[in-house]
């Protein structure tokens, strides 16, 4: 759809509907939302389909739309003044990046917005939110979290792409008035979103007419087969539609080779092949170059042919070239997209397997679909000896046993494992760092082998041979596998870590007795939340809870029945904080909760529901939990709050500790707040 020209450039490529569509496309594929922006701060795009968790709470409250603009819009600024991308969270806390783009000395930037990097972040939005007005208790957690290195990814490939679709010179239009109906002819043309290049040579011969007034028109469109130029035919005076060539050797091809702006044929005969021209006067011929290379040729016959016409003509052609190849960049760029949402929807499906064999054979799975292999095999580097182990197989490998063993530095895999570089090997027995015969279970000679490192560690090697279309393995194969390989490897450690680890850390820092924390965990928890307490300016309560006559009913009825009560406590409690809460054993029939981000209203309002809860399960109307007659057990409880109580944990802890005895000598089942003398 044709939009009016505003004489800018890079607004007039922006505002058109296949530029739109570009960015939607990146929008939508790396979960990023883009916006672009002048260097005078107007929006050029905004996008259609996705809106960011900001956008829909700066619609919610739009007090925000302030603090949020000067925020952004200042690492925006220095985007521009710096010519550097950059990654940063925005005021409500979301990972966001910036991109300049400089294009024929206009300047633009990009704004890609993703979510949150973690929970806290979401909670120091809410924050925000919070101060401004906003009901945020019913706020959704974000399905999604960003981190800053995929952010930095998503940036680096947003950067490369835009760059990429502008690196290409369109033409000045700065030559009177032909321009100016030029301009009108590609206005609206942008990036053509699934046209071939054919049609938009034919686009090209329709509106040739406009631009200058010639007897006649043609253009001829490389065959490699042939090794021809075979002509698309114009609107030619004389109706005569017939499809001709060029030879490719042939005088007026190489002249155009040999890098002339024009190849003339001052008599129509020289060039007979282009018959319908017969007659015309001189023929005028004009490359179409693209990527580098003679695509195309623009034939112009006129008897009367003004010097005008030519940078006329020739600024067409170059945007022509330009639209075609930027269809072959979109085509790449689209590829690179189903890539990398390939790689996207593969990690999510392996980050959650929790059995190391299966995520061994999931993950040799998912690489072989991935690069279209039958063959495959994930080997492991023994921590002992440092030889290779093979601990996944696929295809012919499945036959081999599962005792193989590769010595480090031996054989293909042996070498990879023993350097960390890739592979990509397209012929087996011609390939100079091998010159090996090809075994017989191999159905070709191409293959692919890389590490799987972290950092700078080779943990194992992944192995994929035989695309199932015959082909060989590609730069883009390998850029494909080492981007997915590279999450594997980090899950793979990371599921060893905690399979090693899960037991004993919860024995270290969970109560046996009641499953929740334990006093040690409480204190290094407390020490965290203190420290982004004070460093964010939020309230922190602290509540401490003990059973009202606990100690008579455990000394009469046994331990047995104590412990009981001790299990239930510890679920009612369970159920009734909130998910943020900390709820830790202090000791003996002791808790202690810490509630983040909570002042002393709040405090005292889940300490009272959590008190009645409390009395309800432990002395109900089935009095299972009653130690004698007309003695239920209840629950006294104190808050301490920082930072009006105290800004440190010894003074936190004592205070909480006197509101508690404050409680009990009120009259037990109570909640009290801790009072200063």
């Amino acid at each position: 759809m044709p939009h009016d020209l505003t004489g800018k450039n890079l607004q007039d490529l922006f505002v058109t509907d296949a530029w739109q569509d570009c960015f939607a496309a990146l929008s939508e594929s790396l979960g990023f939302s883009l916006s672009i922006f002048s260097r005078d701060g107007r929006m050029l795009y905004s996008p259609r389909h996705t809106a960011p968790f900001c956008h829909r709470l700066r619609a919610a409250v739009p007090s925000l739309t302030a603090s949020c603009d000067t925020h952004c819009r200042s690492f925006l600024k220095n985007a521009l003044e710096t010519g550097r991308p950059d990654v940063f969270t925005c005021y409500l806390k979301i990972v966001s990046f910036v991109v300049p783009i400089r294009h024929k000395a206009e300047y633009a930037v990009i704004l890609g917005q993703g979510s949150f990097s973690s929970l806290e972040d979401f909670y120091e939005g809410k924050k925000h939110l919070r101060a401004a007005g906003l009901e945020v208790a019913s706020l959704p957690s974000p399905t999604a979290f960003t981190s800053y290195p995929k952010a930095w990814m998503v940036c680096d490939f947003t950067t490369d792409a835009v760059r990429r679709l502008l690196s290409n010179d369109q033409g000045d239009h700065a030559l009177g008035h032909g321009f100016e109906s030029l301009k009108k002819f590609i206005g609206g043309w942008g990036v053509p979103s699934g046209e071939q290049p054919e049609a938009l040579y034919r686009h090209m011969l329709q509106e040739l007419p406009s631009l200058i007034d010639a007897d006649g028109s043609a253009v001829f469109v490389h065959d490699r087969e042939h090794r021809r130029y075979t002509s698309l035919s114009g609107p030619a005076r004389n109706g005569d539609d017939a499809a001709v060539s060029l030879v490719e050797d042939g005088e007026i091809v190489q002249g155009l080779l040999a890098g002339k702006p024009i190849a003339l044929s001052a008599d129509s005969a020289a060039a007979s092949d282009v018959v319908f021209l017969t007659g015309m006067g001189v023929l005028y011929f004009f490359p179409i170059i693209v990527q580098g290379h003679l695509d195309g040729i623009l034939c112009i016959a006129d008897r009367d042919f003004k010097t005008s016409y030519a940078p006329i003509i020739a600024a067409l052609c170059r945007e022509t070239a330009l639209s075609i190849e930027n269809t072959h960049l979109r085509q790449e760029l689209m590829c690179k997209f189903d890539g990398f949402v390939a790689i996207s929807e593969l990690t999510k499906g392996i980050t959650s397997i929790q059995n190391y064999q299966t995520l061994l054979r999931k993950i040799l799975d998912a690489s072989a679909n991935l690069l279209k292999a039958e063959q495959g095999s994930l080997m492991l580097i023994d921590q002992e000896t440092e030889d290779l182990l093979l601990s996944a197989k696929r295809g012919a490998f499945e036959g081999l046993t599962d005792v193989l063993r590769i010595h480090r530095g031996e054989g293909i895999a042996g070498k990879v494992a023993e350097f960390g570089e890739a592979l990509l090997v397209e012929d087996l027995e011609h390939d100079q760092r091998i010159r090996q015969k090809n075994r017989l279970h191999y159905k070709t000679r191409s293959f692919v082998s890389i590490p799987l490192k972290i950092g700078d560690r080779v943990i194992g090697v992944l192995n994929l041979s035989d695309k199932t279309t015959g082909e060989v393995f590609n730069e883009e194969d390998l850029k494909l596998l080492q981007a997915f390989a590279t999450h594997a490897a980090i899950v793979m450690d990371r599921n060893v870590f905690l399979n090693k680890s899960e037991e004993l850390e919860k024995l270290t820092i969970t109560d046996h007795l009641t499953g929740l924390a334990n006093r040690r965990y409480l204190f290094e928890r407390l020490k965290e939340e203190l420290a982004r307490s004070e460093r964010h300016g939020h309230h922190l309560c602290l509540l401490m809870l003990d059973l009202d006559s606990f100690k008579h009913c455990n000394d009469t009825q046994g331990h047995l029945f104590g412990d009981k009560v001790l299990k239930e406590m510890a679920l009612t409690i369970s159920n009734t904080i909130r998910s943020m809460d900390i709820a830790t054993r202090y000791g003996g029939d002791e808790f202690i909760i810490i509630l983040p981000e909570t002042d002393e209203s709040l405090a005292l309002d889940i300490a009272e529901r959590l008190r009645a809860n409390l009395e309800k399960r432990l002395a109900g109307s089935s009095q299972v939990f009653e130690c004698r007659e007309q003695e239920a057990i209840t629950a006294s409880i104190g808050i301490a709050c920082y930072p009006e109580h105290g800004s440190t944990i010894e003074y936190l802890m004592k205070n909480v500790d006197t509101a508690l005895y404050r409680a009990k000598n009120s009259g037990k089942n109570r909640v009290a707040v801790f009072q200063a003398h």
